[in-house]
């Protein structure tokens, strides 16, 4: 069964180290705030998904998250 827990809670217990995480949404529908508490928690080595990457993978590779992005397509 499905369980709501709150974001910081559910990063902490559900995603690790070198773990693979897929965060999608476009335009308004980004998922900054998922994106930024994986950043806050210091998560390193992901793998990282996503159908077209932007600012907030921008932001992650950056902050050294990513280990490896997977993509559709790339480009500005």
């Amino acid at each position: 069964m499905a369980e709501l827990m709150p974001l910081p809670d559910a990063v902490a217990e559900l995603v690790g180290n070198g773990d693979s995480v897929a965060l999608e949404g476009f335009t308004h529908l980004i998922p900054f705030e998922a994106g930024h508490e994986l950043i806050r928690q210091g998560r390193r080595e992901l793998e990282l998904i996503r159908m077209t990457p932007d600012l907030l993978y921008d932001q992650m590779i950056g902050m050294g998250v990513a280990r490896r992005l997977v993509f559709s397509y790339g480009g500005n």
